[in-house]
């Protein structure tokens, strides 16, 4: 199967942090991959590579056909970002609506404006989304009068619209409030469930266990382990990684 997402060798430095090292990876269509690890590993800095919210320092990145050099510059190199932008949707670990638009403005702007679709079209995508994610009926509210939860499913919309062939969500729920997470994990389960590729950074190891395909634990800027759910987390292999899940359980047993 011709993956929908490739990364080839792909190297990050910041100055001279070596932050990203010699990573390669092969996401197929339809696949729920979760990037796991502590903070720092290099997870939301491989993530924002895909869609060149970082610019690589050496390395390529394919996405549905589209082959990225990194470290290039001038025209061609913007175009072929800008059309790699497209085939990606992105969900931050912050909403970044704008507070001054009602939520359906929020979403119709991306394709109105960036891909120049028409007004009416763009409206009946967004609400059609909205609904998906349960905030219809909140279209004419504006951002200031929605929860944590309300928000990110608003910005999950917002993505969708932009009707991308993969998803990519930097630890979502991590500015949510506990009670918030579960409905945030629910609205991603229902993407996964329906066929979406999604690339999902996250700490929630439950959605990890219970919905990805495959699971990659990063440490210090390399992949170093990389398998089925199950099997990572009932036989792990890497000690980092075992140390993560025996955290992870702990917390699970800890008194509530």
């Amino acid at each position: 199967m011709v993956p929908i997402v490739k990364i080839s060798n792909l190297d990050k430095y910041f100055g001279r942090l070596h932050v990203l090292k010699n990573v390669s990876l092969e996401v197929p269509e339809r696949e729920v991959l979760c990037l796991i690890g502590r903070s720092g590993s290099g997870k939301s800095t491989l993530l924002r590579c895909i869609n060149f919210l970082e610019e690589p320092s050496h390395g390529s990145i394919e996405v549905a056909g589209i082959i990225v050099e990194g470290g290039e510059k001038g025209a061609r190199h913007r175009q072929l970002v800008h059309d790699v932008r497209l085939k990606t949707g992105m969900v931050f670990q912050e909403f970044n609506l704008f507070p001054h638009m009602t939520v359906l403005e929020n979403v119709i702007e991306g394709p109105v404006t960036v891909k120049g679709m028409e007004r009416k079209h763009a409206v009946e995508i967004a609400e059609k989304n909205l609904d998906s994610v349960g905030m219809l009926f909140k279209k004419d509210e504006y951002p200031m009068r929605l929860s944590g939860g309300q928000k990110q499913r608003v910005a999950i919309a917002r993505a969708l619209t932009m009707e991308p062939k993969v998803m990519l969500f930097d630890e979502p729920t991590s500015a949510l409030d506990p009670e918030l997470i579960g409905e945030v994990m629910n609205v991603m389960k229902k993407i996964a469930y329906d066929g979406m590729t999604m690339i999902v950074v996250t700490h929630e190891m439950g959605f990890a266990k219970d919905v990805a395909d495959r699971v990659i634990v990063m440490a210090e800027g390399e992949l170093i382990e990389d398998s089925k759910p199950e099997e990572l987390f009932s036989n792990p292999k890497d000690p980092r990684t075992k140390a993560l899940i025996d955290r992870y359980r702990s917390n699970e047993n800890a008194p509530q």
